[in-house]
């Protein structure tokens, strides 16, 4: 996969300094030194339609495209939030400046789609991916302006919380899954009930993601220990914790996020002690595998995922320790 990821990037590549910062990205040639994503999506799309019998030389240019659409997403999200480093290397943005970012992550958009129009998928199914695709897109462009949106309020429900993950990151994981069905030439019934279990998955995924944005060491995460709370993120933690009966520890919670400015190192670290007293990483823990029962009851009641192909894959980083 990682090969053809690197050919997919490279058949595009022209004069323009914009593919040398595609190339930096993603850690290609003199970048090499790089630390890879994970690949989650496109080992999600893979690994579904390998469970429903599909070919793997079908199911790869769409796991290629989600990754590249997850990627553009995360050149952007970097500009937003102001994060300096991913995996362990400056980010585009702080690297070249943020008119190249905002243009990367642009290029990078239409590089997902391009791979599908592109690529080797059979005729038939190319409308039907690439609305998926798009309506992915809008969806994960829709909860990271929620996520925006977050910053100038007072409060966040926990309500609010899994409506905004559930686009921001549940959308991808549910098109992973979705398309992946599709590749396999499941009928459309089965494939949406493939795109409920990824959205399961995706909740799953979020919420242990918040825990390491708290708890997770640079080594791990690939970014400053603590950084979600420095930034007052509204994670699921600090959602949890600020709904808990009133106390000392959630007004420290509290009194920090309604500073309005960042968090320094010894605020962080006053935050994190309160949350781990007040029980929200132990909280977080439980919703995590309240998703994974929900989508293993997805897969039971369609009759999906027969083999724990899916969920096996899942949980194998589904306990990250910071």
């Amino acid at each position: 996969m990682e090969a053809h990821l690197a050919r997919t990037i490279e058949r595009y590549r022209g004069s323009s300094p914009i593919y040398e910062m595609i190339r930096y990205h993603f850690g290609y040639d003199q970048y090499g030194h790089a630390k890879q994503g994970k690949r989650l999506r496109p080992q999600l799309l893979l690994r579904t339609a390998l469970e429903e019998g599909g070919k793997l030389e079908e199911a790869l240019d769409p796991a290629i495209a989600i990754e590249i659409l997850h990627n553009y997403s995360l050149v952007h999200d970097d500009i937003e939030d102001g994060d300096r480093l991913r995996h362990g290397q400056t980010t585009i943005w702080a690297q070249f400046g943020i008119p190249h970012g905002i243009n990367v992550g642009d290029a990078l958009c239409s590089l997902s789609y391009l791979t599908i129009l592109h690529g080797t998928v059979p005729p038939e199914r190319v409308v039907g991916m690439l609305l998926v695709l798009h309506e992915a897109n809008l969806q994960m462009c829709e909860g990271q302006g929620t996520d925006i949106k977050f910053e100038s309020l007072a409060s966040v429900t926990m309500e609010q919380y899994l409506e905004m993950i559930s686009g921001k990151t549940g959308a991808l994981f549910s098109a992973s899954c979705h398309l992946g069905a599709i590749a396999a030439g499941c009928t459309p019934e089965r494939a949406r009930a493939y795109a409920r279990l990824g959205r399961a998955y995706g909740r799953a995924f979020q919420i242990r993601d918040d825990v390491l944005g708290a708890w997770g060491a640079t080594d791990v995460t690939g970014k400053p220990s603590g950084a979600d709370l420095a930034r007052r993120k509204w994670s699921f933690p600090v959602v949890w914790a600020l709904e808990t009966p009133a106390g000392a520890d959630r007004e420290i919670v509290a009194a920090a996020y309604e500073r309005g400015s960042r968090l320094d190192e010894r605020d962080v670290e006053g935050v994190r002690e309160a949350l781990d007293r007040i029980g929200a990483r132990a909280a977080a823990d439980e919703a995590h595998d309240r998703a994974l029962a929900e989508a293993d009851a997805i897969a039971r009641e369609a009759g999906i995922d027969r083999g724990g192909t899916i969920r096996d894959f899942l949980a194998q980083g589904a306990r990250r320790v910071a």
